[in-house]
């Protein structure tokens, strides 16, 4: 890879992160100018990382004006955790046919490590281990490129399931149902697996509330907000 490429795909990754973590919050001004002088990196590498965080829609680039986080779209955090859903519930089909007890105990030691970092209150560590927990399924049941593309779509339901996590989520309750989803597996029972990773998987919440309490961020209250 060439250093431009390297530089490109360091700040690609750097600001992406960044934004699903919600340290560029929605609707904020990036300076691609700012970037390149804090990441020590050239213009073009930065402009090209932003165009492809644009092709992502994580952020919306307007000519004369500049480039901003993109807000929370409802939309695509439906859509996308449907497609989610839908997709680990076949993986977890295969995992309860095919896991061996190896495969099991890497799974409860990530879960381990979640007990450990919930009880510090360590959010952006457990939010590391949730997705590794879900990774790791994937991996081991040979899934890794399903796994890949369904990332290229999850942007916003990142951002949202995130921001919901620090604010509502009760790890505890998380944690317990990983724990149940391991134990399905181990007893070869698809059915309450996949009943467990449903429950998981969708928001226990009325999505209204989130919108209310950060309205800023999500692309329908400012599209309502126009309206009015």
């Amino acid at each position: 890879m060439t250093q431009r490429g390297s530089n490109r795909d360091y700040v690609y990754n750097t600001v992406k992160d960044s934004i699903l973590n919600m340290r560029l919050k929605p609707g904020m001004l990036i300076s691609e100018k700012e970037i390149s002088e804090r990441l020590q990196v050239s213009r073009t590498p930065t402009r090209e990382a932003f165009i492809k965080l644009a092709e992502e829609e994580l952020i919306v680039i307007y000519p004369q004006k500049g480039s901003f986080v993109s807000l929370i779209d409802m939309a695509q955090v439906e859509e996308a955790r449907f497609v989610r859903e839908n997709m680990e519930v076949a993986v977890l089909n295969i995992a309860c046919r095919s896991f061996s007890e190896k495969d099991l105990l890497d799974l409860e030691a990530l879960i381990s490590q979640q007990v450990i970092y919930a009880g510090h209150d360590s959010y952006e560590k457990m939010h590391e281990l949730d997705e590794e927990f879900h990774r790791a399924i994937f991996y081991k049941c040979g899934k890794a490129r399903t796994w890949n593309v369904i990332q290229q779509m999850l942007g916003h339901y990142k951002r949202f399931r995130n921001l919901l996590l620090e604010v509502y989520f009760d790890w505890e309750t998380i944690i317990l149902q990983h724990t149940r989803i391991v134990e399905y597996i181990r007893r070869r029972d698809f059915e309450m697996a996949e009943r467990e990773l449903r429950i998981h998987v969708k928001s226990r919440f009325e999505k209204d509330e989130l919108l209310k309490k950060y309205p800023n961020y999500f692309k329908e209250s400012a599209e309502r907000s126009m309206q009015l």
